[in-house]
């Protein structure tokens, strides 16, 4: 399917897609934005969080689109208009240029996903009490919403869902010149989650860019590979004070994305593709 952005409008396969206008929209940009915000909805349907973003009961929040889980995706704001989105946020992005309320200076894509989740019993549920089966488990960078420091469940992004936003965030890039791409838990650290640990943005990044997304990175390019017999921890941040997030078996393959001292974030690889991310110390891996 082909997707593309034209005078404001998704369409996908030459056809808008569906349009429920959202009413928290602000006047026409002054420039068009090159930064591309990732969210979760936080709820079930791409259609209920569509009429939330109509609803007179909301108290002001929106996005330009909202991604159901089988891909299919839904406009509330025209990509020409700002969306209320980021909220209290501030960036300063790849140009050096300090941004502090993201609404005129970027995109918003929500992803219809429940996010981060609560224990009941052995499994995990949504805060309506909704069993959600085979959740990610993972912390968040920022701390988890709970206070804990282990790994909690989080609804999980299927493929379909994920290459939907890739194609959007791809047709963004070709409409709007788009060169960066973070999530709302980059902008508003300490109020928000979305969207998680689960979405694995250094691969999404690279899906829609053809590398990590960041043009300037120093990071050497080329593969690691694990070089523990007992395997080795695969870390949240940069420490070992972070919680653990997998098991990385020896000779598992790296691709290095960014260093911090000894310790180096990377993304794991499976197949040649990226599908985790996190951090390792260089101790290990060769």
């Amino acid at each position: 399917m082909a997707t593309r952005i034209r005078n404001g409008r998704v369409q996908v396969d030459g056809t808008n897609v569906p349009f429920v206008e959202s009413r928290y929209t602000s006047a026409s940009f002054v420039r068009p934005p090159k930064i591309l915000v990732m969210h979760f909805t936080y709820g079930g349907t791409a259609a209920s969080s569509a009429a939330w973003f109509n609803s007179p009961d909301n108290p002001g929040s929106s996005a330009q689109v909202v991604i159901e889980r089988d891909g299919s995706i839904i406009q509330c704001v025209s990509f020409d208009r700002p969306a209320w989105h980021a909220g209290t946020s501030e960036w300063r992005d790849r140009h050096g240029n300090h941004i502090v309320g993201l609404n005129r200076s970027s995109f918003g894509i929500e992803l219809a996903n429940w996010g981060f989740l609560k224990r009941a019993g052995s499994g995990w549920q949504t805060y309506t009490g909704r069993p959600i089966a085979d959740p990610f488990m993972g912390v968040h960078r920022n701390g988890n919403p709970d206070g804990s420091t282990q790994p909690i469940g989080w609804e999980d992004y299927p493929e379909a869902q994920i290459r939907s936003a890739v194609a959007l965030a791809r047709a963004a890039v070709d409409a709007y010149g788009i060169d960066e791409i973070v999530g709302h838990d980059d902008i508003a650290p300490t109020r928000k989650w979305d969207p998680g640990p689960a979405f694995d943005m250094a691969r999404f990044r690279e899906l829609v860019f053809g590398d990590d997304g960041n043009a300037d990175d120093s990071t050497a390019t080329g593969e690691l590979t694990v070089n523990v017999a007992e395997g080795l921890n695969l870390r949240a941040g940069p420490g070992t004070q972070f919680a653990v997030m997998v098991l990385l078996a020896n000779g598992t393959r790296l691709r290095p994305l960014e260093r911090q001292g000894r310790w180096i974030s990377v993304s794991v690889l499976q197949n040649g593709l990226p599908v985790n991310t996190g951090w390792v110390h260089e101790a290990y891996v060769t």
